[in-house]
């Protein structure tokens, strides 16, 4: 049966786990193995065609006529009048406190909040909505929610949800009110939209993308997540004494949280002295504030033609890099116009590399070509070649990793989007940057000692962030971080993931700014992240390990790779446990290695090394590179290596772990300095 109380695939995952937990497993852990996968996928595929050809065209028209405030504010109504509903879910789980809360809100907000047109309850008491849904009280009365079971458009993947939203609907009052339902309907489905396509936008299998996250969404509802720690963190700040009401300064971090660098330092140091390390890996997570200053347009939702975020004004486009395979996408910004009356500064481009999996609009990639906007420089973003759209653009189908063929791919896909760019008049002839973080950083330097000998590109500037220094050393520390969960149980993989997931989604979807060092924070440690250190390993190395996964995924559908099960549109689950199941060591000798037969594994990683390029690095004047002190894929001798090698062109950046530092405004203003002012 899909809805039955006996089973539930939660329950039916064996307590112990001695192994890493993948992301497959971690999936399976909370919906099950998804036996309906088929049938499943092809629901799925409905709401993704009404998602995309329906709700994206009537969201474009409803946004441009209606601003953000009025959609909000109506938004606040419909859920004003869903009260019954909550205040009956919470009664039936006997969540008393959670029925006076939205019965508190109700009255408020229906009568000085104006039928609920403000959410007065929570903007001068601090009352936080509940979570409470027909759904959430079958399961507390043990009803497991039974295998996966998608219906188009519906906000439930199982059937006993399913049934829960039928009752939430009966006890809504729009459901008694003419046209009310259409109207929230439509109005919801423009804001879902966006949220839609966040998830599923660029991603190889869209329909695992957004199973998982409604997975883990889930998760936190059922346990009333938000509610309960919003509560707690209200209280504990009631209660906090009156001498901590003045926020602290944040203090230096201990010198221990910086890694020892040589005794003599030959590259350039800058401090970040507000910065509270918290070590490393969490640090890293940081890099996930990084965004673009103009990028939460305060009138306009981004589907708005009036939208004004710097995300939404770049045009992507694609280029061929081999007949009959697929695009290489890249976006593209112009440079800012000159105002009347103003000489026009000279002509220049600047060429993003993201990092391992990052795509061409990604987070870190807007927000550093937004500092070259306001340089006047124009950008293109690519993707990396570990994305799973870059992989499966040549004709041989390559697996990305080894450093020369990836950078002679680059080199190709630039030379046509330069040629794309000058055919549309969007540039002339201007003088070329390149700029790569992490992984493209490494590529950028490959393509700089490359254009020394060829001229290929006529590139004039390169400008490298993070790039790790041994690929072997930097596989090996992310397989580690991949295996940190290693002994942890059903029962403590649930919680941390709930835990988890909530304090991020929390910390992320706060209104984080650039952070400007000269400027006081809007609170102490708003930029720390509440997470412990081993679950911060489990978050970076299953990041990296998704990234990996989406780019086998696609490798293996065009062309199968050995000891994989067949690739089929309507069966994938054992396909990714055992996708999931490969290392990046296994990844680089069993698969990579096995590609270039007339050299070792050794041989591949000492051609990928940045040794390979040290003559070039010692001499080249066009050369800057910036660095954390505490990169996580730097051990002490690649420290040493940088600091003699590069000297005074390196920029040692006190904290920040891997790109965790990005968010701090001057560190961006000083790369694009490096780039844009004569060297």
């Amino acid at each position: 049966m899909i809805l039955s109380g006996c089973h539930n695939p939660f329950n039916s995952f064996p307590e112990e786990h001695p192994e890493t937990w993948t992301p497959s497993e971690v999936e399976n852990m909370l919906g099950g193995s998804d036996p309906l996968e088929g049938f499943n996928r092809s629901m799925f595929a409905c709401t993704d065609f009404l998602m995309c050809y329906v709700a994206d065209p009537l969201g474009r028209v409803y946004t441009t006529i209606f601003p953000r405030p009025f959609i909000k504010h109506f938004d606040n109504v419909c859920v004003n009048l869903e009260y019954p509903a909550r205040l009956v879910s919470s009664l039936l789980q006997a969540q008393w406190s959670a029925a006076g809360t939205e019965t508190i809100r109700f009255l408020s907000n229906s009568t000085l909040g104006i039928v609920g047109i403000f959410d007065v309850a929570r903007a001068w008491w601090n009352i936080p909505p509940a979570e409470a849904d027909f759904g959430q009280a079958f399961a507390t009365w043990g009803i497991g929610p039974g295998e996966t079971l998608m219906v188009p458009v519906a906000p439930t993947v199982n059937g006993r949800d399913l049934i829960g939203l039928l009752f939430d609907t009966a006890f809504d009052l729009k459901t008694y009110i003419p046209y009310a339902g259409y109207a929230t309907f439509l109005n919801r489905m423009t804001v879902a939209q966006q949220q839609y396509d966040q998830v599923v936008s660029g991603a190889v299998d869209p329909y695992k993308n957004f199973r998982q996250l409604m997975l883990i969404r889930r998760e936190l509802t059922l346990n009333m997540w938000f509610y309960k720690e919003t509560r707690r963190q209200i209280e504990e700040l009631r209660n906090r004494p009156a001498d901590k009401d003045k926020a602290a300064a944040i203090t230096m971090p201990q010198k221990n949280s910086i890694p020892e660098t040589p005794a003599e330092l030959f590259g350039k140091f800058m401090a970040l002295p507000d910065f509270a390390s918290q070590g490393a890996i969490t640090d890293s997570i940081r890099s996930s504030f990084v965004k673009a200053e103009k990028s939460n347009d305060k009138w306009y939702l981004p589907l708005s033609l009036f939208n004004s975020d710097f995300a939404e004004s770049a045009k992507i486009r694609k280029v061929k890099i081999s007949p009959g395979r697929p695009p290489v996408y890249y976006s593209f910004w112009k440079a800012p116009e000159v105002e009347k009356n103003m000489p026009a500064p000279p002509e220049k481009l600047v060429i993003l590399l993201p990092g391992i999996g990052g795509s061409c609009t990604a987070n870190i990639l807007t927000a550093i070509a937004e500092k070259f906007h306001h340089a006047q420089v124009a950008s293109v973003g690519l993707d990396s070649t570990f994305h799973w759209r870059f992989a499966i653009t040549d004709e041989k189908l390559a697996l990305p990793g080894f450093l020369p063929q990836d950078a002679g791919k680059i080199q190709q896909a630039i030379k046509l989007i330069i040629a794309d760019l000058k055919e549309r008049e969007w540039i002339k002839d201007p003088e070329i940057i390149l700029c790569g973080y992490s992984m493209g950083g490494l590529q950028t330097l490959k393509l700089a000692e490359m254009e020394s000998i060829q001229k290929t590109l006529n590139i004039s500037r390169f400008i490298s962030i993070n790039p790790p220094v041994s690929s072997e050393f930097a596989l090996e520390r992310i397989d580690r971080l991949v295996a940190s969960s290693a002994g942890w149980s059903k029962n403590e993989m649930r919680q941390k993931l709930i835990d988890t997931s909530g304090k991020l989604m929390m910390t992320f979807f706060r209104d984080h700014p650039q952070h400007d060092p000269g400027k006081p924070l809007l609170e102490p440690g708003s930029y720390q992240l509440p997470i412990s250190p081993d679950v911060a390993d489990f978050v970076v190395g299953f990041s990296l390990k998704m990234s990996m996964r989406e780019m086998l995924l696609a490798i293996h559908r065009e062309r199968t790779l050995a000891d994989l099960p067949e690739y089929s549109w309507f069966k994938r689950n054992q396909l990714y446990l055992d996708i999931d199941n490969i290392s990046f060591r296994d990844y680089a000798y069993k698969y990579l290695a096995p590609e270039h037969s007339g050299s070792t594994p050794q041989e591949l990683m000492k051609k990928s090394h940045l040794s390979s390029l040290e003559n070039f690095l010692k001499t080249s004047p066009a050369v800057r590179v910036f660095h954390t002190c505490d990169d996580f894929l730097l051990d002490d001798s690649d420290r040493r290596y940088l600091d003699q090698v590069l000297k005074s062109r390196l920029v040692w950046l006190s904290n920040g772990g891997h790109l965790g530092s990005l968010y701090y405004s001057n560190v961006l203003e000083k790369i694009v300095n490096a780039a844009v002012t004569d060297l």
